[in-house]
C-alpha cells in the first residue's frame, strides 16, 4: 500500500487506445500518451510459460498512482522502457485518494 505521496518517486506514463486513419484510408490501432505521472512501483514474483516453440516470461508490477477517473483496463502503463497491460484498476486508500494500478508485462522470448 501507499502511506504518503512522497513515495511516488517514478515516473510512468499512461497511454489511450487510439485510432486514426493514414494516408491511404486505413484505420491504425496506435496508442498515445494521456498523462506522465509520478508513481510507487511495486514489482512482484514474475514466472515463466511454455507456449508451443515459445517461452514467455511475465512479470506483475502494482503501479500506485494520485486517484484519477479518466483511466481504464484498456489502457496500458510505459515504465523503464517497458510495456505493462493494465489487468485491474483499484482505491488504494479508504478516501481514494490513491489507486493502485495491477499490471502485467509479457517478454515472449
Amino acid at each position: 500500500m501507499i502511506d504518503h505521496a512522497g513515495q511516488l518517486d517514478r515516473r510512468i506514463t499512461i497511454q489511450t487506445f487510439t485510432s486514426a486513419t493514414d494516408t491511404f484510408g486505413q484505420r491504425n490501432k496506435t496508442f498515445s500518451t494521456l498523462a506522465t505521472v509520478w508513481a510507487k512501483v511495486v514489482e512482484k514474483v514474475g514466472n515463466e510459460a511454455e507456449n508451443g516453440d515459445m517461452i514467455s516470461a511475465t512479470k506483475r508490477v502494482d503501479f500506485f498512482i494520485r486517484y484519477r477517473s479518466d483511466i481504464n483496463e484498456q489502457m496500458r502503463i510505459v515504465y523503464n522502457n517497458n510495456t505493462y497491460k493494465i489487468h485491474a484498476i483499484q482505491s488504494a486508500d479508504a478516501r481514494e485518494a490513491f489507486q493502485m494500478i495491477r499490471c502485467e508485462y509479457t517478454d515472449a522470448a
